[in-house]
């Protein structure tokens, strides 16, 4: 079995642990480099969960996987200890929308095909955390991030204006991002692509940006 279904819950309850960011970072580097002790698990869930898996062998898209996971994790470092307390005290109260959260974290981290994509998922789900996004854009920006791919993600981390390239903006349309306007001058039917607020908040969140408003 991957090594991704049989994760479950445990993401959630590694990350909400205190020492869960800095543990996972570190196990995950350990693991990578196969330089592992079975005194470093204490009792992080995921982590020792990975250990014994790979003590039976790993498969390629496993060590991936776990490349994945370290990636994504690394940025819920840049969450203070406060928010993340309080965030996961909320979450832990509605067990089924925790279950909801984890599940959507593993598929989105699985549906990554670029390995930077995890990266731009946990700057996200930080957000997500801090409360500067809520579960749907967390859900909605993350699913953009996966369907963009490098070249588009480049262009968009350079954006400064409303108007976005077609190539990126046809690929933003689909998840609510951008306002498709179509010229009817000279009988042109060329969709141009501009951010909506969405759009703009999701540039926000992944690069910082500030996009200039006409």
């Amino acid at each position: 079995m991957q090594l991704e279904k049989k994760v479950g819950n445990e993401l959630i309850k590694t990350i909400n642990r205190k020492d869960g960011v800095d543990a996972a970072l570190d196990l995950t580097e350990a693991f990578l480099d196969t330089q592992i002790s079975d005194e470093l698990l204490g009792n992080i869930p995921l982590l020792g969960l990975i250990v014994k898996l790979k003590n039976f062998g790993c498969s390629i898209s496993d060590y991936y996987f776990i490349k994945k996971l370290q990636k994504f994790v690394f940025h819920l470092g840049e969450v203070s200890t406060v928010e993340r307390d309080e965030f996961f005290r909320k979450l832990s109260e509605d067990s089924e929308h925790q279950a909801r959260v984890n599940d959507n974290l593993l598929l989105l981290l699985n549906a990554s095909d670029d390995i930077e994509k995890p990266s731009l998922i946990g700057t996200v789900f930080s957000a997500y955390v801090r409360g500067a996004v809520n579960y749907e854009h967390f859900m909605q920006f993350s699913s953009a991030v996966n369907s963009l791919n490098c070249y588009q993600l480049k262009l968009l981390k350079e954006q400064s204006e409303r108007q976005v390239a077609r190539s990126v903006g046809h690929a933003l349309a689909s998840h609510g991002l951008v306002i498709v306007s179509v010229p009817t001058l000279a009988g042109s039917s060329t969709p141009n692509y501009y951010l909506n607020d969405e759009g703009a908040l999701f540039l926000h969140c992944l690069f910082g940006s500030v996009v200039e408003w006409e």
